[in-house]
């Protein structure tokens, strides 16, 4: 039987429990003999290293008596003050012999060796320890641990000789040595080493180590010694633990004892219990394998009986939810149609090399109608279309409700053909009328079509350009749109732009350029136009139509407009101090035609360089004025109030109403170049044109005529009347700087 078992684990909580309390009963022997040994071990380092100490005290004491009872002898103060050496280094060898010292010195107050019991030291060298001598002058005599130049570790004296005045001093000192470290041991009872701090090997030791070999352990205490040292006095603590753990074994016994009893005993009681649960087990893996129809067997009245009770509700529970979790993940709860989730997991049905369409429907005027019958009525709608898609549906098809009042088709084995006719009976159908609550509701929809795997591989991609086709049939109000006839997407080049024109602004990589406007009456130049340029450092030049509709698209030309407005607006004044009587014109978006601020941001850059409201003219384009009428209206007041000219841009290809245009305070409409182009050879052209030019002058509108090419449109443009026109063929667009020069050569040669 598998360890896993309920059987063995059931086996193993009793035996585990009486484990759990002998284990506590032998935990809490170990804990206290622990205790026990860690406060004797701790109490003999205490003492053995206050002993150690006291020793330590005691050998200084006799270093300093003997020192200050050899500087006290007259004979040998006589011999120091006479420079008798031989006589000094007599008295220090016998001396020292006396009291046992190992390194006998005398040095002068200049810090130099007068004579040394060693002969590595000659009259005259330096003091060894300069900083004992330091101390000693500060404090009348010191005493430490030091290293010779062997590398062999001494306790030394060091004591003034008076006579009367300080004039030596007399160093003496103990190895510090293993036979050194042997004798305290002994007395203190304790393993004792001699270590430097950061400094690996011992300069002395008694012969313990940090363990034995048998990697018994030794408690240990550190006595700091100065100059960095360390006196690290251990204690083994094996004897100590050897009752504990005689006892630990014999409990270890009677606990291996009682696990056997238990064991026989759980697993007799566990095979009674485990039987029906296996029933139990198998039920739970046939409904994690979703069968949930095989009913549990009958149960018995005990506690496993109430838990097969509930092991039958739970299967009956999670049938029920799971179907309604389906219901949830894949079907729209309003229409009862599939919902986005399931339309994309059914674009893998399609076959790799077989073809299909994913059709996407738009219902015309739905949020109209939502707004003013209520959402209750929008909703009824919906499912009202539903309706009338549903039976539409080929066989292998698909109809989902993607959000909203857009559904989707997914038609497998579709090409060009076949999904043109198919959305031609989905508008037939949806030109019915629907009829809620007596009200008539007549609905239209907008379609866009996407083909695979002409237009896309997977079904994100088909939905995607699907609903870029349907928002150009939106556009264009045909209903019906290809995604073939959109174009490709943005590319991610495009994509960038966004970043690298904020970039740019700051950078100052953007420029005016200024294109002249010749008056045909006059034949002077009375003003130009400022078009923006952007010079990239890696793109290079990129040409306006790449960029302006990318910045008004994502709103960044709000950012742009007011560089332009200053930039223009500062060099008019500049042209203006200058004597130059020309105007500046600036095209203004949809989006800064709709910015509350216009008007006084426009007023305040007047004010700011001291130029004439009648030097600036804004252009604004026919489809920016329709976008919001009622608020550029309004702007467009407050703008011609400060004495701005007005003009409206590619005038002719827009969709402004002549009623709407009457009522604007413009003073002068642009022709759209596509009618100025070849007017001299297009009759249609020619009569628009005239036309245009009549009604302005009806008006009180002055007639500027852009993308003037050649002479002979020029001289057309003259001679019907036209104000004034702009183009290559008078100027091409230019700098500030390159304007003024043109300026002077343009009216050198007109009056030659």
């Amino acid at each position: 039987m598998s360890s896993r078992s309920l059987r063995h684990r059931i086996a193993i909580v009793f035996v585990g429990l009486l484990v759990l309390v002998m284990g506590f009963v032998l935990a809490l022997v170990h804990s206290s003999s622990a205790r026990i040994v860690e406060r004797e071990t701790q109490r003999e380092l205490a003492v053995g290293a206050k002993v150690f100490q006291r020793l330590l005290e005691q050998n200084q004491r006799q270093l300093e008596t003997a020192a200050s009872v050899l500087s006290a002898d007259f004979a040998f103060r006589e011999a120091i003050a006479t420079q008798d050496q031989p006589t000094v280094r007599s008295v220090i060898r016998n001396h020292g012999q006396r009291i046992h010292a190992d390194v006998m010195m005398v040095t002068g107050t200049d810090g130099r060796m007068i004579a040394a019991t060693q002969s590595t030291f000659a009259a005259g060298d330096p003091f060894p320890f300069p900083d004992l001598l330091a101390a000693a002058e500060a404090a009348g005599r010191s005493a430490g641990f030091r290293q010779m130049r062997n590398g062999q570790l001494y306790q030394v004296v060091l004591v003034p000789i008076m006579a009367p005045t300080r004039i030596a001093w007399v160093a003496m000192g103990f190895h510090v040595d293993d036979r050194w470290a042997h004798e305290m041991a002994g007395v203190t009872g304790l393993g004792v080493q001699i270590v430097r701090a950061g400094v690996p090997g011992l300069l002395a030791s008694s012969g313990a180590a940090a363990t034995d070999a048998g990697g018994a352990r030794n408690a240990s205490v550190g006595v700091p010694l100065d100059g960095g040292l360390q006196a690290v006095l251990q204690l083994p603590v094996a004897q100590v633990q050897a009752p504990f753990s005689q006892l630990q074994g014999r409990l270890l016994g009677v606990i291996a004892a009682a696990v056997l009893v238990f064991a026989l005993g759980s697993v007799m009681l566990a095979g009674r219990i485990v039987r029906p649960l296996n029933d139990l087990s198998a039920a739970a893996r046939r409904i994690a394998l979703g069968d949930y129809a095989q009913p549990l067997p009958p149960a018995q009245g005990d506690e496993i009986g109430q838990l097969a009770g509930s092991f039958e509700q739970m299967r009956t529970g999670i049938a029920s939810r799971e179907e309604r979790i389906v219901r949830l993940a894949y079907v729209d709860a309003l229409t009862d149609l599939p919902n986005r989730t399931r339309f994309l997991e059914a674009f893998g049905r399609l076959t790799p090399g077989g073809g299909g369409a994913v059709i996407v429907v738009n219902i015309d005027r739905f949020a109209l109608i939502n707004n003013a019958l209520g959402h209750l009525v929008g909703d009824r709608l919906l499912r009202a279309v539903a309706g009338q898609l549903r039976p539409l549906v080929p066989a292998g098809g698909m109809l989902a409700r993607l959000w909203g009042d857009q559904f989707a088709f997914l038609l497998e084995g579709a090409d060009l053909d076949a999904a043109r006719r198919f959305v031609d009976g989905v508008l037939a159908a949806l030109r019915d009328p629907v009829t809620l609550d007596g009200q008539r509701l007549d609905i239209e929809a907008g379609v866009g079509i996407a083909l695979y795997p002409d237009d896309g591989l997977d079904a994100a991609t088909l939905l995607r350009r699907a609903e870029l086709a349907l928002a150009a049939a939106k556009r264009r109000h045909s209903g019906v749109a290809f995604a073939s006839e959109t174009g490709a997407e943005p590319a991610h080049e495009q994509l960038s732009l966004i970043g690298d024109m904020r970039r740019a602004l700051l950078a100052g990589e953007f420029t005016l350029a200024y294109q002249p406007k010749l008056a045909l009456g006059s034949g002077r130049i009375v003003a130009v136009e400022a078009l923006l340029r952007w010079q990239h450092p890696e793109r290079g030049s990129i040409a306006p139509a790449r960029f302006i509709p990318f910045a008004e698209q994502t709103g960044f030309i709000r950012e742009i407009t007011p560089w332009v407005l200053e930039t223009a607006v500062r060099q008019a004044a500049v042209w203006h101090a200058a004597g130059l009587d020309i105007a500046v014109s600036a095209n203004l978006s949809t989006l800064d035609l709709l910015d509350p601020h216009l008007g006084r941001r426009v007023r305040d850059l007047l004010e700011t360089y001291a130029v004439p409201a009648r030097r600036l003219c804004l252009e604004i384009t026919e489809s920016a004025l329709m976008d919001d009428p009622a608020q550029a209206q309004a702007h467009l007041d407050e703008l011609a109030a400060l004495g701005i000219k007005l003009s409206i841009d590619d005038y002719g290809v827009g969709q402004a109403s002549l009623a709407y245009l009457k009522s604007l305070p413009v003073d002068e409409l642009k022709l759209d170049r596509s009618f100025v182009t070849a007017i001299t050879e297009s009759p249609r052209n020619a009569a628009i044109v005239e036309s245009t030019i009549m009604l302005s002058h009806a008006l009180g509108l002055t007639v500027v005529a852009e993308g003037v090419e050649t002479p002979a449109e020029l001289r057309w443009l003259r001679e019907h009347g036209c104000d004034i026109a702009q183009g290559y063929c008078i100027a091409r667009p230019m700098t500030a700087a390159q304007l003024q020069g043109w300026l002077a050569e343009f009216a050198a040669r007109t009056t030659a």
